[in-house]
């Protein structure tokens, strides 16, 4: 059986192994998915064209906190509220 790995362990892992990701949050984010196991095929011009990922999800943010307009489920609310309260717990 395959072990499993944490985020915090495949970044770390990946930014041992190629130095780019050290100053890319894009190439970062995509050699960790991948050194997770996600198949993602994308040529690097692309994405260094990309927008980031956190400018996206704090774009959502931005919309569903601060405007309080297209906002998610209540199954994905519930979730992220809960994910919220267990971050604010372990990080005290």
């Amino acid at each position: 059986m395959e072990k499993l790995i944490t985020i915090k362990e495949a970044v770390k892992e990946v930014m041992s192994e190629d130095s780019r990701s050290r100053n890319s949050d894009k190439w970062l984010i995509l050699q960790t998915l991948r050194k997770l196991g996600f198949k993602i095929y994308l040529d690097y011009d692309d994405l260094r064209k990309m927008p980031s990922f956190e400018s996206i999800t704090r774009a959502r943010r931005f919309w569903q906190n601060d405007k309080k307009i297209l906002l998610p489920n209540k199954i994905t609310s519930d979730k992220r509220e809960a994910m919220q309260s267990d971050y604010k717990e372990v990080f005290r």
